[in-house]
């Protein structure tokens, strides 16, 4: 049975949208378009305890062969925390070290399989380090970034 990326790179992606839905003090999961709302315009505010889940890239590592590529994909996950103000709220009042540490937590060394149990990818994902935090208009934005990795193999046709 071939893995799951074998068709789809990107087969992990809902079981990561899954996976950080039953984190403890996550209330919502988004994804890059409503990310993207949250713009310099400020049409729209973020919800105090939703992550944002951005693919940042695909980054070519090792070949195995002349017909296999190894491919690292890279997501960020952004917490956000609405009213922030690190002069005001101490870190320890506000759950943002709990829910922070509970993220990382369910994502280090999450290696996701499907229904069936065939691997979504080649290695278990690792944090990485991730873009600076972002404070604005009475909130912040706290990055973390993970990585996998998953293959890609040539067609068996000649």
């Amino acid at each position: 049975m071939k893995p799951a990326y074998h068709d789809n790179i990107l087969a992990c992606y809902p079981a990561l949208l899954a996976r950080l839905e039953s984190v403890p003090g996550v209330k919502k999961v988004y994804e890059a378009q409503e990310m993207g709302a949250i713009g310099n315009d400020r049409a729209v505010m973020p919800i105090d305890g939703a992550v944002y889940v951005i693919l940042d890239g695909f980054t070519p590592t090792t070949t195995a062969s002349a017909r296999e590529q190894t491919i690292e994909v890279g997501f960020s996950v952004i917490l956000a925390k609405r009213n922030y103000n690190p002069n005001r709220n101490p870190y320890r009042v506000d759950g943002l070290g709990e829910t922070y540490t509970a993220i990382a937590r369910a994502l280090q060394g999450y290696d996701p399989v499907d229904a069936d149990g065939r691997a979504l990818t080649t290695k278990p994902f690792t944090q990485r380090a991730a873009l600076p935090i972002d404070y604005r208009d009475g909130y912040g934005l706290f990055p973390l970034r993970f990585v996998t990795a998953v293959a890609v193999v040539a067609d068996d046709t000649p």
